[in-house]
């Protein structure tokens, strides 16, 4: 009797706090929290319009039992990721974002090998852990249409190489390999090597996962994360799919396994994957986001990668003001890197008010 008053008075708190914060958060169409008013923030390939509203109401619910240990959630959600990628539970790891994911690979191939193969330019934010796990990069430059060179990779693979990182669509070109490109590719290369294939964004491609080829190999890894398309960039979290005993060998490099989730955002992730109608919403906005800025660039007469994630690469090298600067006077905040000889802007797709504004400002600078 006590356990019953007791859980009913959990329920009734947690149905009081998302009846009273419901309106403004759940209800919200308006882009997400932003650290500074009038803020644009296009630097991070974040979704700029939050978490969906399904995932909005399961958070608010499950906010008041963060006094509790997440396991049983755990178990939820990885049954929830297993059915929606067609593959088992014994085939999820959990962490806190992808990035986790990425980490503990790296930890677990450098107990042997040394050298990591990746793409010139590619995704590097990992790369100051791996090198701290004594890890030696061979970056590959990618093809002249600008897309991941699978044939020079597989070449220069030998018995020193520890690990294949190629991240599909790449990042930060937006082009993506053909699937069954891929699949080949990872066939071969996964007899010599782990083969770790990072699918961030493979929602904005349409592309179909290599799930299906990760769960039978134990040399290749899958990464897949709720940041970027399911909006939940903040709650840090993604997963794995592998083999078994690639699993559990990940899982050992963890102090917790599955533990970097919290219950807030194990709920979150569980009603995102159910949100189908938020997401279908959110790839049609970035392709119109898309649109209107290669439209601008191509009035502008900038050249640009046709992108087919959430974020567009373009060169600002003929621009003669500083555009970065110039764009951070109007709020409004991107990234430049120096690829293929000159310096690139990579541009995030932010919503569709915040990337008319940021046409006008380019032109404006231009």
């Amino acid at each position: 009797m006590l356990y019953n008053r007791r859980l009913w008075m959990q329920q009734s708190l947690t149905a009081l706090a998302a009846t009273a914060l419901s309106t403004n958060i759940i209800a919200r169409t308006t882009p997400a929290f932003s650290p500074l008013k009038g803020t644009i923030l296009l630097n991070s390939n974040e979704n700029p319009y939050g978490p969906s509203p399904m995932a909005r109401k399961a958070m608010l619910q499950h906010y008041l039992t963060s006094n509790r240990y997440p396991d049983d959630y755990i178990l939820l959600l990885k049954k929830k990721i297993a059915n929606h990628c067609n593959v088992s539970p014994e085939n999820i790891l959990l962490g806190a974002g992808s990035s986790e994911i990425i980490g503990l690979s790296c930890l677990l191939v450098s107990q042997k090998k040394k050298k990591v193969i990746t793409t010139e330019p590619g995704y590097k934010v990992w790369n100051g852990q791996a090198a701290s796990f004594g890890l030696e990069f061979e970056r590959i430059p990618l093809t002249n249409e600008r897309i991941v060179d699978l044939q020079a990779i597989q070449s220069a693979v030998n018995d020193e190489t520890a690990m294949v990182y190629i991240c599909n669509p790449n990042n930060p070109t937006g082009t993506f390999t053909p699937v069954n490109k891929l699949s080949n590719f990872a066939t071969e290369v996964s007899k010599k090597t782990i083969v770790f294939i990072d699918e961030a964004y493979t929602e904005y491609a349409n592309l179909e996962s290599l799930a299906a080829q990760a769960i039978t190999n134990p040399n290749i890894v899958v990464a897949k994360t709720f940041s970027k398309v399911y909006g939940l960039a903040g709650a840090r979290i993604g997963y794995a799919i592998a083999h078994p005993d690639t699993i559990a060998k990940l899982a050992n490099l963890q102090p917790w396994s599955d533990g970097g989730v919290s219950l807030v955002s194990a709920a979150a992730a569980m009603a995102s994957l159910d949100d189908t109608n938020y997401v279908k919403d959110i790839l049609e906005k970035t392709v119109q986001a898309r649109t209107m800025c290669t439209v601008t660039f191509k009035q502008l007469s900038l050249d640009y990668i046709p992108s087919h994630t959430n974020f567009i690469l373009f060169n600002i090298d003929g621009i003669k003001k500083d555009c970065i600067k110039e764009m951070e006077v109007r709020n409004i905040y991107v990234q430049s890197r120096n690829h293929f000889n000159g310096k690139w802007c990579r541009v995030s797709m932010g919503t569709l008010v915040e990337m008319k504004t940021f046409c006008e400002a380019l032109k404006e600078i231009v």
